[in-house]
């Protein structure tokens, strides 16, 4: 029996488990959809937490159904009960502090508490079904991402940061890894996914969000890269992309010259601006030496007076690695990065598909990211980082041909 057909028989899922796919993958969507327009504060807040209220129960039960208590990796497997004791043990640390007030937020806020059970995702399997249900959501989120724009575009979206910031993230991150993953799609996905991007990367850049130009203009990058070190195309269209690309480089280049004063202008001040000195200097005043290795707790704030928002004892940093630290220490960001360093090394070095490849791009990207931001949280990005480490560590993913992949894709029921 050939490989192709041994994975079949393997992923072969009922009508229940499959469902629980498709229900696992829209109640993210709903929690995060309803956190995006909470944010935008044009719908009402009421429907916009029981959006939220409906997705956790939904990747709470999809979890249930879906979950195996068995990693095959060995290395992955002690590391990853390490990282998740040590999870819980940071939780545990901040619960006697927990006040009324605070029990919203433990469900409703993404940066609260929540985000801690997210790397539980990774017992989900990563298998072919889970892949083509992941695939379909990102390219609902892409199109969706087109429609939000044109009814935003005048009120909210360059008015409100934080709701062009979660839009992006929220409804862009899906087509970036569509990019990644060229191959496996049609030519009218690859469209969507593309202009997708460059719209996330020119809203981050009129709303001067350098962290967010990073990531989505490397998605462009590293699917270029993809791209040509692929034996799929041809010389010829591979020399169609690359002066594709020199040729809409040249275009945003003198597009961004023209408008540099007027739609630009806030990126223009914001390259040679240090917003973040007066933080990260006030966080390594306020924690101590035992703070700095087992962290301060879930709850955990440090003191910086002046900052933004007025709020003097502050529970985020802007940068997902002293955010790590500050709640759980050099012990939680180690063990993390003993994960994730690994996971890109197999996913990019040592796999045989662009899924993989794919995959351990987006764990280098967020590690990149989390130098300006990459803050954990219960949202699409973070998620979709954990289910790339499970793409990663799987060696029956990695050694699989793109044609058994796209096979198999094809298969299942859209």
């Amino acid at each position: 029996m050939s490989n192709s057909k041994n994975i079949l028989s393997h992923y072969i899922l009922d009508s229940f488990k499959g469902a629980s796919y498709s229900i696992f993958w829209t109640s993210i969507v709903l929690y995060s959809l309803g956190f995006l327009f909470y944010v935008s504060e044009h719908v009402f807040s009421q429907l916009c937490l029981l959006s939220m209220g409906f997705g956790i129960i939904g990747i709470g039960f999809s979890l249930i159904n879906l979950a195996k208590l068995s990693i095959s990796n060995t290395y992955f497997r002690s590391i990853f009960i390490l990282f998740m004791f040590w999870q819980f043990y940071t939780i545990l640390r901040g619960i006697q502090e927990l006040n009324q007030p605070m029990l919203l937020s433990l469900f409703f806020s993404p940066y609260f508490f929540l985000h801690y059970l997210v790397p539980l995702i990774i017992l989900i399997p990563a298998n072919i079904f889970f892949i083509n249900r992941m695939f379909n959501f990102f390219s609902f989120l892409s199109i969706s991402l087109f429609v939000v724009f044109v009814f935003f575009a005048n009120d909210v979206l360059f008015t409100n940061p934080s709701f062009s910031e979660q839009m992006v993230w929220t409804l862009g991150t899906g087509a970036g890894f569509l990019l990644l993953t060229w191959y496996y799609h049609n030519n009218k996905i690859r469209f969507i996914a593309f202009f997708s991007v460059l719209l996330c990367f020119a809203i981050s850049t009129i709303i001067a969000r350098r962290n967010i130009m990073i990531t989505f203009g490397n998605f462009i990058v590293f699917s270029i890269v993809i791209v040509l070190l692929s034996s799929k195309q041809s010389i010829r269209s591979k020399i169609y992309i690359l002066t594709s690309i020199v040729l809409i480089s040249i275009l945003s280049y003198f597009i961004f010259m023209r408008y540099q004063e007027k739609v630009f202008e806030k990126i223009t001040g914001h390259f040679s601006e240090n917003t973040r000195e007066i933080v990260f200097n006030a966080f390594l005043k306020d924690m101590s030496t035992k703070d700095l290795i087992v962290g301060k707790g879930f709850l955990g704030r440090y003191y910086c007076p002046g900052a933004e928002n007025g709020v003097d004892n502050r529970f985020l940093i802007e940068s997902g690695y002293l955010q790590t630290i500050l709640k759980g220490g050099i012990i939680s960001l180690v063990l993390f990065l003993l994960i994730a360093i690994p996971a890109a090394y197999l996913g990019i070095i040592k796999s045989k598909n662009i899924l993989s490849k794919a995959s351990g791009c987006i764990v280098v990207l967020w590690l990149i990211d989390m130098v300006p931001w990459g803050m954990p949280a219960i949202n699409i990005r973070y998620i979709l980082v954990w289910t790339c480490i499970g793409i990663c560590y799987s060696k029956v993913i990695r050694n699989l041909t793109e044609g058994e992949i796209k096979n198999s894709l094809l298969i299942f029921p859209k």
